[in-house]
């Protein structure tokens, strides 16, 4: 069952998606630098060609579409930050059983409208689906409409923790956890 609002779709990107997936960060980027709570994502920083491109070939970036463009889109693997190693996490997990969503991000012109929960809902589902025993994220500190996305879809934030990731150096994160 889709949980997908009407008149949206959600799919693994194939490589004759990179450029429209590129020019779809590219623009988010762009809006995002004008308001509060950006991620700090910059072009021909993060999210870099070769860590989409790696993303789409191991089928890992999941690109949600209205009208025949790109709205949304996020990776969706089990690979971690060494920070996650730190955190007190609700359960006890094995990396290959936990499923971690990265560079997750909504068009401005499509935020609002119940997107990015539904996408959060349908990674729950794959992840049960999958026999996942959690989904870990991390969110940098001022990114406050995300984090409340997480908190209604039931995830525990569960750390505040300096990580430390070459595009944005040591930045306070907030690790949420959704317990399957």
């Amino acid at each position: 069952m889709s949980h997908m609002p009407t008149g949206y779709s959600l799919r693994a990107a194939h490589a004759v998606d990179f450029p429209a997936i590129r020019a779809f960060y590219d623009q988010l980027i762009d809006d995002l630098q004008k308001r509060p709570y950006h991620p700090m994502w910059e072009k021909d920083g993060h999210p870099s060609d070769a860590y989409l491109s790696t993303a789409i070939n191991a089928d890992e970036l999941w690109i949600a579409e209205a009208e025949g463009a790109i709205v949304a889109a996020m990776v969706v693997n089990s690979a971690a930050n060494d920070g996650y190693a730190q955190v007190p996490w609700q359960i006890t997990a094995a990396p290959e059983e936990v499923t971690i969503v990265h560079a997750f991000g909504v068009s401005c012109s499509h935020q609002g409208r119940g997107l990015g929960s539904a996408m959060m809902r349908e990674v729950i589902q794959h992840a049960r689906n999958a026999g996942k025993k959690a989904i870990r994220l991390d969110l940098i500190d001022f990114n406050r409409p995300a984090e409340k996305i997480y908190l209604n879809l039931g995830f525990t934030r569960c750390a505040e923790l300096k990580l430390y990731y070459k595009e944005v150096g040591w930045q306070l994160f907030h690790m949420f956890e959704y317990v399957l």
